[in-house]
């Protein structure tokens, strides 16, 4: 009996001796793990990188324990006296580096210095504490299409460490710009308006969206030079409209350019096309009358026709003598608007009382404004030549009036004569 409560009593040291030893290995392994750290928010900006894009994940690290301290009491037996020593400590996560692991090359680590690739000595956070860090991060300018998981890795001095994976978008798509309406020739004498799609093919939204239309010769104008869009949002499009002036004739290439920010990041698309200038007067001023010449100090009258041969209405339309020192009535001959096809009269008195003796000549033109733009314009017109002659003068009289006056004087004289001889008839009688 004696023997076998021996073994009991070995048997229950054994496992009481067990007990303790795992109770205390786990009490050393809770207070190795020390407080506990966590990502609890994390941004990603811009949202999807282009290929050679940089930018930002900014994640917020908070200590998770609550207690703001924690107490440990040791008590020690010496000489048969008891003693306690009660320690009081606070609970802070004492965070070492901060740095990103990542797999793929596609997204790395933006270096700021000589091979710098994480963040030393952070600092410590209290319970509950939190503290907010930005990593600077690059696209490859080769990197593919797709989702990429770098880590966020965190080491903590006095707990666990942390691997944390974040989703990064790699995306190549760009904003393009394209066209909707442009006309593939215009009149030298008239301005039209071109219209253009900018599109947002990009997932996430861009920002600063700028178009510019210029030309690659001197033989366009475009009003306005640029347009500020700012703000689309992904897959969004905007419709903008420029107006095309010609300078001179001929073909001109054309090209239209597109800026945008994709975080801090700026990236152009262009799109290029071609517009023909052509020459033809569509507003034609036709000479109806005007005299081959005329005698100085006469008054000669000119006459034409206004044609609108454009394919649109125009508005204050004016024919106007180009030249100074005549006098010439009215100085400007008004018309007002014309639609398509309409044609209208202009006339004007041209004075030659102080004109030069010889032949003159009166260039005339049309003046008119383009009814969407407001833009005026001038064309070449028409150039009328008269003669001006110094006047007849003759010293002789006209034989045909020497004719009638003798025709005259014979005719009083025989009217005389018959008075006469019946006078003198009568005083016989008598």
């Amino acid at each position: 009996m004696k023997e076998k409560a021996k073994k009991i009593n070995s048997l229950v040291a054994v496992l009481f001796t067990t007990v303790f030893l795992l109770l205390l290995a786990i009490a050393s392994a809770s207070a190795a793990e020390g407080p506990a750290v966590m990502i609890v928010e994390h941004v990603v900006e811009p949202e999807a990188l282009m290929p050679g894009d940089t930018g930002t994940i900014t994640v917020t690290i908070r200590n998770m324990d609550t207690k703001s301290s924690e107490t440990e009491t040791t008590t020690t037996t010496t000489m048969g006296y008891t003693s306690s020593i009660t320690t009081i400590s606070t609970i802070s996560a004492e965070i070492e580096t901060i740095r990103l692991s990542s797999r793929s090359r596609d997204i790395e680590w933006l270096s700021e210095g000589f091979q710098r690739s994480e963040y030393y000595n952070v600092g410590a956070l209290g319970p509950g504490e939190s503290i907010t860090i930005s990593l600077p991060i690059k696209a490859a300018t080769y990197a593919h299409d797709g989702t990429c998981f770098p880590e966020v890795v965190i080491e903590v001095d006095t707990g666990k460490n942390v691997r944390f994976p974040v989703s990064v978008k790699v995306d190549s798509s760009e904003v393009e710009i394209f066209e909707k309406d442009i006309p593939s020739e215009i009149s030298l004498s008239e301005s039209k308006q071109m219209e253009m799609v900018v599109a947002n093919n990009r997932p996430n939204s861009v920002s600063g969206v700028n178009v510019f239309a210029k030309s690659k010769s001197d033989g366009l104008e475009f009003t306005p030079e640029g347009i500020f869009i700012g703000n689309l949002a992904a897959y969004e499009k905007r419709a903008v409209n420029f107006t095309l002036t010609p300078l001179f004739e001929g073909d001109n290439d054309i090209y239209f350019e597109v800026n945008y920010k994709n975080g801090d990041n700026v990236h152009h698309s262009e799109f290029t096309s071609s517009v023909f200038v052509k020459s033809t007067a569509d507003v034609k001023l036709i000479l109806v009358n005007a005299p081959e010449f005329v005698f100085k100090e006469e008054v000669a009258k000119i006459e034409f026709d206004v044609a609108n041969g454009m394919a649109k209405d125009i508005k204050a339309v004016s024919v106007v003598p180009a030249i100074e020192g005549l006098r010439i009535l009215p100085s400007e001959y008004f018309i007002g608007d014309m639609e398509v096809g309409d044609v209208f009269s202009a006339s004007f008195d041209l004075y030659t009382r102080d004109l030069s003796l010889g032949d003159t000549t009166i260039p005339f033109t049309v003046v008119f404004k383009d009814v969407d733009t407001d833009k005026q314009y001038e064309t070449e017109g028409y150039e009328v030549h008269v003669e001006v002659r110094e006047p007849q003068k003759s010293e002789l009289p006209n034989p045909a009036l020497s004719v009638v006056l003798l025709a005259i004087l014979v005719l009083v004289a025989v009217l005389v004569w018959v008075r006469v001889k019946r006078r003198r008839g009568r005083q016989k009688r008598e």
